[in-house]
C-alpha cells in the first residue's frame, strides 16, 4: 500500500490514500515526496512518520497555516540552499533572512525580489537544457515537488503574480544547481534538503489549532534559523 493508505489501516479506516484523519496538506506533500523517493529513503525518511499523522487533520485555518509553511520552506530554505551551492551567498543570506510568511498573499510584496534572484542566477549560466535531467532531478527532486504539489492551489487562488513568484523561487533553484553544476556535487545538498524537508513535516504534524490549547500562540513554531545546515 502506499504512505496515505498505510495512514488510513493504521487509523482503521477504509482503504483510501486521502484518510480523514490525516491533515489534507501534509497527505498531499507526503503522497508526492513518497512516490519520488527511492525504497530505502522512503523507508528511512517517511515510513516512522506514518503513525504520527493520524489526528492531524485541523481547521480550514490550521490547513492555511501549514500551506503558508510549506510555501516559506520553498523560499527561505530550498532556494538560498542551492543558491550557496552556486556562491551566490549574498543573495541566499537575503532570502534566508527575509521575514517569516505568514499569509501567501505576502508573496505579492517578495515578487520582484524572486524575479531579481532568479535572473541573478541565470546570468552567465549553462542553461538547464545543457545541465540536463541531472540538475532538474537535484533541484526539483521529490522535496521540491512535495512542496509545489502542497501549494500550488494555493497559489493559483491567490492570482497571477502570486503563481509567478512561485515559479520565480522554483527556476532559480534550478538556475542556480545549473550554475554550480560541474564545480560542485550537488548530491549533499539535495540530501541536506531531503532532512530539511522531513523537519517541516515534523513542524506541520506537531501545528495544532491555537483553540485546542486555550493559548493564542502561533498554530506553527517558529523554526530555527533556515539556511545555516544546509550550506554545502
Amino acid at each position: 500500500m502506499c504512505a496515505m493508505e498505510a495512514v488510513a489501516y493504521i487509523a482503521r479506516e477504509p482503504p483510501s490514500d486521502q484518510p480523514e484523519c490525516a491533515s489534507p496538506s501534509i497527505a498531499a506533500f507526503i503522497r508526492t515526496w513518497s512516490d519520488g523517493l527511492p525504497q530505502a529513503e522512503r523507508d528511512g525518511l517517511i515510513l516512522p512518520l506514518l503513525p504520527r499523522l493520524v489526528g492531524t487533520h485541523g481547521s480550514d485555518v490550521l490547513e492555511r497555516r501549514r500551506v503558508v509553511t510549506v510555501a516559506d520552506w520553498l523560499v527561505r530554505t530550498h532556494l538560498p540552499a542551492w543558491f550557496h551551492l552556486a556562491k551566490l551567498n549574498v543573495e541566499a543570506d537575503e532570502l534566508a533572512d527575509l521575514p517569516e510568511l505568514q499569509a501567501i498573499a505576502d508573496l505579492a510584496t517578495l515578487c520582484d525580489h524572486l524575479k531579481r534572484a532568479r535572473k541573478r542566477a541565470a546570468v552567465a549560466n549553462l542553461t538547464l537544457r545543457q545541465t540536463g535531467s541531472v540538475v532538474r532531478a537535484a533541484a526539483w527532486d521529490a522535496a521540491q515537488q512535495a512542496a509545489w504539489v502542497t501549494i500550488r492551489d494555493a497559489l493559483e487562488a491567490a492570482g497571477p503574480p502570486i503563481l509567478a513568484a512561485g515559479w520565480d523561487a522554483a527556476y532559480a533553484s534550478a538556475y542556480a544547481a545549473a550554475r554550480a553544476y560541474g564545480k560542485a556535487p550537488l548530491e549533499p545538498t539535495r540530501r541536506a534538503l531531503q532532512h530539511s524537508a522531513l523537519a517541516l513535516v515534523e513542524r506541520l504534524i506537531e501545528a495544532r489549532d491555537p483553540a485546542s490549547d486555550g493559548s493564542e500562540r502561533s498554530a506553527v513554531p517558529a523554526p530555527a534559523h533556515h539556511s545555516a545546515e544546509l550550506r554545502p
